[in-house]
């Protein structure tokens, strides 16, 4: 990775650092998995999504409130998805023992 590349995904994931440790994990891990090969639209999104206060990031984040840009929905859709992908990743363990995850309606 160059280092201009390095430095602004550093600068990013300083951003993502909320004052709600719930949102530091959401955004860092999308910086981390989607950002790299997202859109320069999702980059610009998500540029805009660092912008928002807590409480309203967190609304998003959590259903609680409509988002009315539509770039900035389809963001925080791929954020939330990756959040429940990892939740059933940590739910499923092979080597435990355990069930499959359940299959979600969609």
């Amino acid at each position: 990775m160059p280092l201009a590349a390095a430095a602004e995904l550093n600068r990013l994931r300083w951003r993502c650092r909320r004052g709600m440790r719930e949102l530091d994990v959401l955004l860092e891990r999308y910086l981390a998995q989607r950002w790299p090969s997202a859109s320069a639209e999702s980059h610009a999104a998500f540029l805009r999504l660092l912008e928002l206060p807590d409480p309203e990031l967190a609304d998003y984040c959590l259903r609680r409130a409509p988002i009315a840009d539509p770039s900035l929905a389809e963001l925080i859709a791929q954020i939330t998805e990756l959040a429940e992908l990892s939740a059933r990743q940590a739910v499923y363990q092979p080597e435990s023992g355990r069930p499959d995850p359940p299959e979600r309606d969609s």
